[in-house]
């Protein structure tokens, strides 16, 4: 999943009560507020010829951290430490590719059509599996981190980008990550792998439709 980190700065000044390898004492569970993004689904026709494939569907995952920074200042130095975070994962809009040669609310059309729709359920299923499990990890993770003294306030953003690092790096939320795009990949595989019955179906009938014309038109002659 594509991260964003958007910085988000919250300012809280307690004067004279920052002391020097005391920002322990700031510590806190960050509020965490997480969300699912919103999508459609949107069905075009090819531009060009799209065999061997009948159609495609592009997915495009993404999740966005927005770190909420706040600080203790004394006049002289800082503590800086994370006081909540908003987090949205999702997916962009679906975007579905049926070959042009077929025509809408055809068979074969149709047959494409729910195939790829069955791949944007397999993924949305992935997600639903992934959310189980990421709220009570990312508020593991923002739980522990910890304050940072920093002396100048130059150092603030610097400060912020550690956070930050600390959390998108953390490794039982790149092992989630890594989890939901392998189920997104088995799934995929499988579906692809797969017969698909109603496109053969399809074609088994136009075959046979042939062959009735075939036959009637050499019955009448």
């Amino acid at each position: 999943m594509v991260k964003k980190i958007i910085l988000v700065i919250g300012c809280f000044i307690y004067m004279n009560s920052a002391i020097a390898g005391q920002c322990d004492s700031y510590k806190k569970n960050p509020e965490l507020n997480i969300k699912k993004s919103s999508w459609e689904i949107h069905v075009n026709n090819s531009e060009g010829d799209l065999w061997p494939k009948a159609g495609y569907v592009q997915i495009s995952p993404f999740s966005s951290f927005q770190p909420k920074i706040g600080y203790a200042f004394n006049g002289k130095y800082f503590c800086v430490f994370l006081d909540s975070m908003d987090v949205e994962a999702g997916f962009n809009d679906f975007e579905i590719f049926i070959d042009k040669k077929y025509e809408k609310d055809t068979c074969e059309y149709n047959a494409v059509l729910e195939h790829e729709n069955h791949h944007i359920s397999d993924a949305v299923a992935a997600l639903d599996n992934l959310f189980d499990n990421l709220e009570p990890v990312l508020q593991d993770v923002i739980n522990n981190i910890e304050p940072i003294y920093v002396e100048n306030v130059d150092d603030v953003p610097q400060a912020f980008d550690k956070i930050s690092d600390q959390i998108v790096n953390n490794k039982k939320l790149r092992d989630l990550d890594k989890n939901f795009k392998e189920q997104n990949s088995r799934d995929a595989s499988v579906l692809d792998n797969g017969p698909d019955e109603k496109l053969k179906k399809c074609t088994e009938d136009k075959v046979n439709a042939a062959f009735e014309k075939y036959f009637k038109n050499k019955k009448d002659k």
